[in-house]
């Protein structure tokens, strides 16, 4: 299976993966220090999240609904009295 391989594990090539998801990952596994560590899963976070807007925008432009057709019309109803 194709992908890039880390420490003996085969990350697969996700299709829709966001930009700069990988490097973040290399970063933070490499990161010793907590505080650079939080900042980079900040990071990681804020791209999940712009990704998941994108990714839900295209979603409801592909799932609009058709117009609606004009209504028959109709021939007024004649009021019997």
């Amino acid at each position: 299976m194709p992908g890039s391989k880390d420490g003996g594990i085969e990350w697969p090539d996700l299709p829709d993966e966001p930009e700069g998801w990988r490097e973040l990952q290399k970063r933070a596994r490499n990161e010793p220090d907590p505080r650079k560590l939080e900042a980079i899963i900040a990071e990681m976070n804020e791209l999940l999240s712009e990704h998941e807007k994108r990714a839900a925008a295209r979603a409801t432009a592909n799932e609009a609904p058709e117009p609606a057709s004009p209504p028959d019309k109709a021939k007024p109803r004649s009021n019997p009295e």
